[in-house]
């Protein structure tokens, strides 16, 4: 994540600070919430050269980071350590999310060696809970090994603070409710960044998750818990309303991601090339095996979703912290369009997460 000092002036001076990659849609686990749906039958694996083109092509565009998010597992790429390597060999920050299932100590050196920076996986301290939402039973112990190896290898010795290289993702849901604070706290204990991410109604979570979303009540209560803690005993100090708790997200300013098909999003939820009304004769245009990386980045569409704080509506049209928060575009995108509004007035409606009023 970048700040919003840096997403700003890199917006406004045409610049690309990131790229997120999906490798493959294998996966170990089968997640109950996973955005892309993986774990499934159909495996896809991205080409290796294709990738390097698109890493290079966006390095011409500034990058400084490129995300390895899989859209399965990406450590069951095949070609992983050497995109790991290509990507480091540019100069440029490999960061990658893995579930740290097949994290062993040496993999976990590799990865510190060739300066990575990991999200792991955490959605439960309870082995039964964390198996359950993982979909495998065992996947508790071996997340916890994973991320023991990490640790071990140096991932949690940060060199200054709020220089940290290892993470932990967990998506918020009535089940760990209990837990959150918990969780915080080991993480924040171990130089850890908290990843706390909020159930969202797409992939699969719309099938088995359904009733387990947090109401808008929940997620003020459990971010204004965690703005507590961060203040009494971490020395942090936060804004509560961005999507991401303790993070703002404004990764539709300067990044984009790229899915296993090559098809260009501004984020994994915001599903602009599943949508009908952006195809082309039956296809969706924005994609790096069709056009460049540049002119998908120069288009029409793109230059919106860049801009799309001018234009957001509601309670986020005037909002006084519009300068570093314009609420979960992906969240609002996957309400907008399960409710059939049309893609580009989902991406700009009023965030659906946001308690300021019930604070002022």
């Amino acid at each position: 994540m970048y700040g919003a000092k840096e997403a700003y002036e890199a917006r406004d001076s045409g610049r690309l600070l990131a790229i997120r990659l999906e490798t493959n849609t294998s996966c170990n686990l089968r997640c109950r919430y996973c955005y892309a749906q993986s774990g499934g039958d159909s495996v896809k694996i991205a080409d290796f050269d294709v990738l390097k083109r698109v890493i290079s092509e966006a390095k011409e565009l500034g990058i400084r980071s490129v995300v390895v998010i899989g859209g399965g597992e990406p450590t069951l790429y095949p070609d992983f350590r050497e995109l790991i390597a290509y990507i480091d060999s540019l100069g440029i920050i490999p960061m990658m999310f893995s579930n740290t299932v097949l994290m062993t100590k040496d993999l976990a050196e590799f990865l510190y060696e060739h300066n990575v920076s990991v999200m792991g996986k955490l959605d439960s301290l309870k082995p039964e809970i964390q198996d359950y939402l993982a979909g495998r039973e065992g996947s508790a112990v071996d997340i916890r090994r994973g991320l023991s190896n990490l640790m071990d290898a140096g991932f949690t010795e940060a060199a200054e603070p709020g220089k940290l290289r290892l993470g932990i993702s967990f998506v918020s849901n009535r089940l760990n409710l209990e837990e959150i604070e918990d969780i915080w706290h080991f993480c924040r204990r171990n130089n850890i960044f908290p990843n706390m991410e909020i159930l969202t109604p797409t992939g699969r979570a719309n099938e088995e998750l359904a009733d387990k979303m947090l109401t808008a009540d929940e997620i003020q209560a459990y971010k204004m818990k965690l703005l507590d803690i961060d203040r009494k005993y971490y020395g942090y100090d936060w804004l509560p309303y961005t999507p991401i708790t303790a993070s703002g997200c404004l990764q539709h300013l300067y990044s984009l991601y790229i899915t296993i098909d090559g098809n260009v999003r501004p984020c994994a939820p915001t599903k602009l090339d599943e949508h009908p009304a952006l195809k082309v004769n039956g296809e969706y245009p924005c994609n790096v095996n069709k056009t460049s990386l540049k002119e998908i980045f120069d288009s029409e569409l793109f230059s919106y979703v860049r801009n799309i704080d001018k234009v957001l509506e509601g309670r986020c049209e005037d909002c006084k912290h519009l300068n570093e928060c314009i609420g979960c575009r992906g969240y609002a995108y996957s309400v907008g369009v399960n409710k059939g509004m049309d893609p580009l007035e989902a991406l700009r409606m009023e965030c659906q997460q946001c308690f300021k009023e019930s604070l002022e």
